[in-house]
């Protein structure tokens, strides 16, 4: 309301003079002809006469797009069409409720016009708030708010928390302070400068409020979407979701963003925000997917590719949220069923196939909690089981690990356990387990997955790189896939069995036996009679029946889970790769450009090839160093600008995800943050601190060089006591 009062005595012909003199206005560019776009068939563009009675309207000529000068100085919740990304839908411009006139109507576009009329003001009459207010103490109170910004930036990039019982100065050296008033404390003792400006700063403004902690927080948030925003720019990009429940029962949406920045021409996969929603059927979580798209300002147009898990309310054909989203936006938007959920579906396959591995991977869980006795845990000298968790299979990998190489510790303890020097009920469970873990097969089947496993580990880490693209992803699956045939074999059988074999199925000689009775010499069978190895190749048969069908049942369900491969899509793919057949075949790659809309040019493609052959012939690089994709990309992006058409494909290619590793990621920021000791904390807190946390590299500069544009913005917002600028 004061800044209306005050809009209310200027008087409108001296701000009009002051504009032209100001040197911060808008960019009212004037062309002969601005660039045209086409809407339904006819081409529109922006007009100069559309400055006429808008003061605040602004045009970039590099975005072709229009922009709110007031509110991109002075707001952080107005339209980011208007601030970040740019208006350029000509056809509704000048419509009723829409475009420009809405914008002009809203309460933050006139409430940000209002702070820009009143600096206008004090500029023309010579009454800037710095000649106002004594230039030291601006710079005092600068340095004292950037110090609060920077602790509060250094809590939220460890994942640490803020508040205790108090959060007033006074409290500071009080026990139940918080980390934020006793690391205040703490900067206080060791920086003088900040001590003594402590002593001018009114105990009204303090700044030490969770209050003031939510805004600072708010606005690093918005300044890091904000970036990730201008990293997108007009490129494609692939979406990937996730949810979790956290302990209160909020359902937490992780929206990652995996795109070729516009700037650097980099990989990079982005956390965009943490939504959340009260229903977690499909439609509500594709509608709060494009919500949580369109207010960063970015367009659903570009979006190339979705990835998700196998939940059927994300990945359903007929009404699972990657259909949905498509029929929304109407048009092709391929789903992605993330690989390193395959790969944990395939290895529950494998495990639950055979009777035996069940049997086997049920005495590890026993073994488990057995040793983890307080009792039992004391005697134990191997190496420490790891819990078996039906969520991640790398458990079951490292248990296998564990046993095949402390097997014998193992036993040493189970053979100790059955003493009288113990309780009854350990001594029975320490019998039973011993007998399970002593059966030939017990060790058989612990090698047996061990193997397995051990041929998937590499890909599943890998999978969850950053830089790991679909088509990377589909050779390394192929690739385990050869790995895991090729244990077919009876060779490969044959190693692992003499690898466990026991003293059963070797005995020693014996000492003969004497017969004491004469009268029955003629009738003692003094040698075997083949019984005993009849025993043997009836075990062997039966371990080799169950090597067979745990490598079949792995097989198979690779084959049946990646079957995408088969497609044109990954064919397309394919064919940039440049140890393919069809390296820059243009009808191949031609579904990838279908769905970016772009125009595929024959020529361009072959001059590509030629190129880029006649590149890599000449290259010095390692023979251990191969071409791929990415290489290629990043080698030679600057010469492929040439060709569009290709340089589309090869974007492309690198933009398809193969995983949702990274969604999965900030659920370990999720638990950090929101401990047992924090649940108080509403939703918008915790979603910009795990955003925060996650994007340290764009939280740091938070902290460094958009440190002036966030006390800019923390200045503009609301009522504060302290003059900044």
């Amino acid at each position: 309301m004061k800044h209306l009062v005050l809009l209310g005595q200027l008087d409108l012909d001296v701000f009009n003079s002051a504009l032209l003199a100001f040197p911060y206005s808008p960019h009212d560019v004037k062309l002969d002809t601005f660039p045209a776009r086409l809407f339904s068939g006819k081409k529109r563009n922006f007009s100069s006469a559309w400055y006429h009675n808008k003061p605040w309207l602004e045009y970039s000529v590099k975005a072709d797009a229009a922009f709110c000068f007031p509110c991109r100085k002075f707001s952080t919740s107005c339209d980011a069409a208007f601030t970040v990304k740019g208006f350029c839908d000509w056809k509704h411009a000048l419509e009723t409720d829409k475009g420009l006139l809405r914008h002009a109507a809203s309460k933050e576009h006139i409430s940000c016009e209002t702070l820009w009329r009143e600096r206008q003001m004090r500029e023309a009459r010579g009454q800037k708030i710095s000649t106002l207010v004594h230039t030291d103490q601006l710079a005092r109170n600068r340095y004292y708010v950037s110090t609060i910004v920077d602790m509060i930036a250094f809590l939220a990039f460890n994942q640490l928390p803020f508040r205790g019982d108090h959060d007033s100065v006074e409290s500071m050296s009080e026990s139940g302070s918080g980390l934020f008033l006793s690391l205040f404390l703490y900067t206080l003792q060791k920086d003088a400068e900040l001590a003594k400006i402590m002593e001018t700063i009114p105990r009204t403004a303090t700044y030490t409020s969770h209050d003031i902690q939510n805004e600072i927080i708010e606005l690093m948030s918005t300044l890091v979407t904000e970036h990730i925003v201008e990293e997108v720019g007009d490129e494609f990009y692939s979406i990937k979701v996730d949810g979790t429940r956290d302990p209160t029962g909020r359902e937490n949406i992780p929206i990652v963003l995996r795109f070729i920045d516009a700037h650097t021409s980099e990989i990079r996969e982005r956390l965009l925000t943490i939504a959340t929603a009260e229903e977690g059927d499909a439609k509500t979580l594709t509608q709060t997917v494009i919500s949580e798209l369109t207010k960063a300002g970015l367009s659903t147009d570009k979006i190339l590719s979705q990835v998700y898990d196998g939940a059927s309310v994300m990945s359903g054909k007929h009404g699972g949220v990657q259909k949905l989203l498509q029929e929304e936006l109407k048009r092709e938007i391929p789903y992605v069923h993330c690989f390193n959920h395959q790969l944990h579906l395939v290895v529950v396959q494998a495990m639950s196939a055979e009777q035996p591995v069940i049997d086997f991977f049920s005495v590890c869980n026993l073994l488990y909690k057995f040793i983890r006795r307080p009792t039992v845990a004391v005697h134990y000298k191997g190496e420490t089981l790891k819990r078996l968790l039906d969520q991640r299979w790398t458990g079951h990998l490292a248990t296998v690990q564990v046993i095949s190489k402390a097997h014998e510790n193992i036993s040493q303890l189970l053979t100790e356990l059955d003493t009288h020097l113990f309780p009854a009920d350990v001594r029975v469970e320490a019998v039973g387990l011993l007998r399970a873990i002593s059966k030939p097969s017990f060790r058989f089947i612990a090698l047996l997955m061990s193997k397995i496993l051990t041929l998937f580990e590499a890909p599943n880490r890998l999978l969850q790189s950053k830089d790991m693209d679909l088509h990377t992803a589909v050779q390394l699956v192929n690739a385990a896939t050869k790995c895991i045939e090729g244990l077919r074999t009876e060779t490969e059988f044959s190693t692992l069995w003499d690898q466990c074999a026991e003293p059963e199925d070797n005995p020693q000689s014996k000492r003969r036996r004497t017969e004491t009775n004469t009268r029955l010499q003629d009738f003692v069978v003094e040698q075997s009679v083949g019984a005993r190895i009849d025993q043997e190749n009836t075990a062997k048969q039966q371990r080799l029946r169950l090597y067979y069908g745990c490598i079949d049942a792995v097989c198979g369900e690779m084959a049946r889970r990646f079957g995408e491969r088969n497609s044109a899509l990954i064919e397309s793919l394919a064919s940039l790769d440049p140890e393919s057949d069809t390296f820059l075949d243009a009808e191949k790659v031609r579904p990838l450009l279908d769905l970016t809309g772009t125009k595929l040019i024959d020529a361009e493609f072959v001059v590509a090839r030629q190129f880029l052959r006649t590149q890599m012939e000449g290259s010095t690089r390692a023979e251990d160093e191969n071409w791929t994709v990415k290489t290629l990309f990043t080698t030679f992006h600057k010469t492929l600008e040439a060709m569009p058409s290709v340089m589309v494909a090869f974007k492309s290619a690198l933009t398809f995800g193969a995983s949702t590793a990274t969604c999965e990621n900030s659920f370990s920021s999720l638990k950090n943050i929101f401990s047992d000791h924090r649940r108080s904390m509403l939703h918008p807190r915790k979603a910009h601190l795990i955003q925060l946390s996650f994007e340290k590299d764009l939280t740091r500069k938070c902290m460094e060089q958009w440190k002036d544009r966030l006390l800019r913005r923390f200045h503009s917002t609301g009522k504060r006591r302290l003059q900044l600028y």
